[in-house]
């Protein structure tokens, strides 16, 4: 008994929703055919229209800023190279390298640097080296002479000479400096 029951209250739960879906099909009809026809009555009114066509000619670019970034006097501005670029001795600071070694291999001078994060590279006249653009520019070697009463003097130090690109603070312009990496 509970079987036909269940039964009829699935078919009669069926029907409704044919009905249902019946009944917004045919009511969506004429006003489909009613948008139609009004449409077609207002393009017969209306003068015919150009398709609208951009011309950016006289107009600013809308994405540049209003006002241009102009460096001021006493800013630093610092030309380097793209990051993907750079090597290992371009993560830091001229100050934080020391000095290990200096060697003449073949009639070059290459030295030997200790980077804060503990490693050792080999460096060579013409390689980067510091965050603000230097370039090894000489490597020297210590000088020592003897004087007339026989004394020793040291005339150069060994050290590294990096030659970085810098502002004056005064006039704005772009000054090349020159760093030591000494012992």
């Amino acid at each position: 008994m509970k079987s036909s029951f269940f039964g009829v209250r699935s078919l009669f739960l069926t029907l409704t929703i044919l009905l249902v879906l019946s009944g917004l099909l045919w009511a969506q009809e004429p006003t489909v055919q009613q948008n139609e026809t009004q449409t077609t009555e207002v393009e017969k009114d209306a003068p015919a229209e150009r398709p609208f066509v951009y011309s950016p000619q006289g107009r600013r670019d809308p994405f540049e800023p209003l006002l241009p970034k102009e460096p001021l006097v006493g800013e630093v501005v610092k030309k380097t190279r793209p990051e993907k670029v750079k090597g290992p001795l371009e993560k830091f600071e001229l100050k934080q390298f020391r000095l290990i070694a200096i060697m003449i291999v073949k009639g070059t001078p290459r030295a030997m640097v200790k980077a804060p994060d503990g490693k050792s590279y080999m460096v060579k006249v013409h390689d980067y080296i510091g965050m603000n653009g230097g370039v090894v520019k000489d490597i020297q070697t210590k000088v020592v002479d003897i004087d007339q009463s026989g004394m020793r003097i040291e005339k150069s130090p060994d050290r590294i000479v990096v030659e970085e690109a810098g502002v004056d603070s005064v006039t704005g312009k772009e000054v090349k400096e020159d760093s030591y990496i000494v012992m």
